[in-house]
């Protein structure tokens, strides 16, 4: 959707992405969305029915952008995240913490030492910057927002500006549109970038103690381990207390028992008339504690910002710009409530009175809102030629949608009629906010000519059908007036 609106942005001229496909994407995004031809404006719809609406019109359209411009496809692959890297971080990980368990010597298992005293204080420190980043997010939102787009904006920029450079030396509005892209990718994409960066942390945190873990008990599998302590500095009153915060709260639910005496503990002492005992207890009361302090309060974390990732990214959040966007894409149809101004220009006949009521009339009953007609100088069969200026000359800024009037009874030509068709639906697409187009074909002259021929039913469908295929050849949809 960004990168569509990107190029939307800058692509005027419609050298990067045709106006016709752009038209054809939009009709058949609504079709998609329940708004056919006899529904648009009948309804006024949620932002997630918006949503899915701008997200099925832009995946139409990036297939074919990325057809004539691979380099796009890079682009977008420059703002994912390889699965890969996800992989190969969680495999760091685990291997990490399997030579942590194994710092200690291939015999023994210091219940001092740092590979895992250590991996539960920096855990515990790490909570403690979590929470109070949190009390500040919460304290000073905008503050902690910029700094996050800061660091996004940083990532991101490194990523992608050789690329950018590269695309502007090749195609000027091209590498406009992925600049834009770009930027418009870190305001809308930071928090996701964010969001991933910490969920991919928490899980690689958690997979280090996962990786200690099963490196005690492999290494227990196949040698005989001993437990024991020794220091230099601390005495046995000391070390109880330590594990006693360290490893008590695990003990008491877990049924695994401590030393209850200085004497036991004292016994425990690795000296050099030995020391020592049974490593099992001991490497048990190690992953209960791990599994405690470290891997479910990560897989917690990594949960939230899972949920995180789930609420920016459902149909209904769209962000301001991209809201904005989508009101000018579908402007005119049921998913966008229109302002109630339709500009009318006719081609190549007078319409009646009667004509112009009937309308009014289709159009009240296809939006709930008020509908006012601006009546536009009628262009003449052939003044072609004037198609694009009058189209240009404000009417589609004024006007939610613009309806170039024409007459059943006239047989469609690409020289001709085409070119009115082509030249209001290209004046659409460049002017801002866009405005929608329809044809409107209307009957009332060819059901005049044939009153009260019995053939006039077949040669009418037999109409419609041709302006249908001729009008849907320029990304547009034919709508038939009767009186």
């Amino acid at each position: 959707m960004l990168l569509v609106k990107a190029v939307e942005d800058v692509d005027r001229s419609g050298s990067v992405l045709p106006p016709g496909d752009r038209a054809q994407a939009t009709r058949d995004a609504l079709r998609a969305a329940g708004i056919g031809a006899g529904e648009e404006g009948s309804v006024a719809s949620s932002e997630a029915r918006l949503a899915r609406a701008l997200g099925d019109r832009a995946e139409r359209l990036v297939g074919p952008l990325v057809e004539r411009f691979p380099i796009v496809d890079e682009a977008l692959g420059r703002t994912r995240t390889p699965a890969w890297a996800i992989t190969a971080l969680l495999v760091v990980a685990f291997a990490s913490g399997l030579g942590l368990s194994a710092l200690d010597g291939s015999r023994r298992i210091n219940i001092l030492a740092f590979p895992f005293i250590g991996l539960v204080a920096w855990n515990g420190a790490m909570y403690v910057l979590l929470a109070a980043a949190w009390v500040r997010s919460v304290l000073g939102r905008k503050v902690a927002a910029k700094r996050g787009r800061r660091w996004a904006v940083s990532a991101f920029t490194r990523r992608v500006e050789p690329l950018l450079r590269a695309t502007r030396r090749v195609h000027a509005v091209l590498g406009e549109a992925l600049g834009g892209y770009a930027a418009g990718w870190v305001d809308v994409g930071g928090p996701f970038v964010l969001r991933h960066a910490k969920r991919a942390l928490h899980m690689a945190a958690a997979t280090v103690a996962v990786g200690l873990i099963a490196g005690l008990y492999v290494r227990g599998t196949v040698l005989r381990y001993d437990a024991g302590w020794e220091s230099t500095f601390l005495g046995a009153a000391q070390v109880q207390a330590v594990i006693g915060a360290l490893f008590g709260p695990v003990a008491q639910w877990s049924g695994l028992r401590l030393p209850d005496t200085v004497a036991e503990l004292e016994a425990l002492r690795w000296t050099t008339a030995g020391g020592g005992g049974d490593a099992a207890p001991w490497i048990h009361l190690i992953a209960l504690t791990l599994l405690t302090y470290v891997v479910l309060p990560r897989m917690v974390l990594a949960g939230i910002a899972t949920l995180g990732l789930r609420r920016l990214g459902r149909a209904g959040a769209l962000p301001v710009p991209l809201r904005e966007y989508a009101n000018d894409v579908f402007r005119g149809s049921g998913l966008v409530r229109s302002g109630g101004v339709t500009s009318v220009t006719p081609y190549a006949y007078e319409p009646s009175e009667g004509s112009f009521e009937a309308l009014e009339r289709w159009l009240r009953g296809q939006s709930a809102g008020e509908v006012r007609l601006e009546r536009r100088t009628p262009l003449r069969y052939g003044e072609e030629d004037m198609a694009g200026p009058a189209f240009g000359l404000g009417a589609h800024r004024a006007a939610d949608l613009h309806v170039v009037l024409m007459t059943l009874a006239a047989t469609p030509e690409a020289e001709n009629h085409g070119v009115v068709i082509a030249a209001a639906r290209d004046a659409a697409h460049r002017a801002r906010p866009p405005a929608a187009v329809r044809i409107v074909v209307d009957e009332a002259p060819y059901a005049e000519r044939f009153a009260g021929d019995e053939s006039l039913a077949p040669r009418l469908e037999e109409r419609r059908r041709l302006w249908r295929d001729f009008v849907a050849a320029y990304g547009l949809e034919a709508t038939f007036l009767g009186k």
